[in-house]
């Protein structure tokens, strides 16, 4: 009896575990249904009686495990409950940074990557060619949060 009831729950766990973590058809769900299915079989082995009232527990723990695991408190419990409160990086016009203005490139540009404007780290985009680390470029225009820069020859 022990085995049958050991199936069982393993197979409800797996079950639960493939309807809210795991979903879709896969090894959870195949082996909880074949694992609740052994044990079924087993207890029906030992006597008709034992068999109905395992097939009847196994519904009522297959219900309540359901319900348990699919309350929203439940996994309220688990969940992070942190909020981002970070921003947008601003336009590089907004940082004061005008076309024209000149500046070194922080990494390389292969076609993006940063650069330093009037003391300012800005993310940048090369339209022209690759530049490597420390070339001095000027500013093109800009695009969204990016500047456009090309190298100073």
């Amino acid at each position: 009896m022990t085995t049958v009831t050991v199936l069982i729950i393993l197979g409800v766990l797996l079950l639960v575990a493939e309807i809210v973590i795991l979903p879709g058809i896969g090894f959870a769900g195949i082996a909880g249904g074949a694992a609740i299915i052994t044990g079924i079989i087993l207890a029906y082995n030992i006597s008709t009686v034992t068999g109905h009232i395992t097939v009847f527990a196994t519904i009522v723990l297959c219900i309540i495990a359901m319900y348990f695991s699919l309350r929203a408190k439940t996994w309220q419990r688990l969940s992070l409950n942190k909020s981002i409160d970070s921003t947008v990086d601003i336009s590089p016009s907004l940082k004061n940074i005008r076309i024209g203005d000149e500046g070194i490139a922080i990494t390389r540009l292969s076609p993006t990557g940063k650069v330093r404007i009037n003391n300012l780290d800005v993310e940048a985009r090369s339209i022209l060619d690759f530049i490597e680390h420390n070339a001095k470029i000027v500013v093109l225009n800009f695009e969204d949060s990016k500047v456009i820069v090309k190298k100073i020859d």
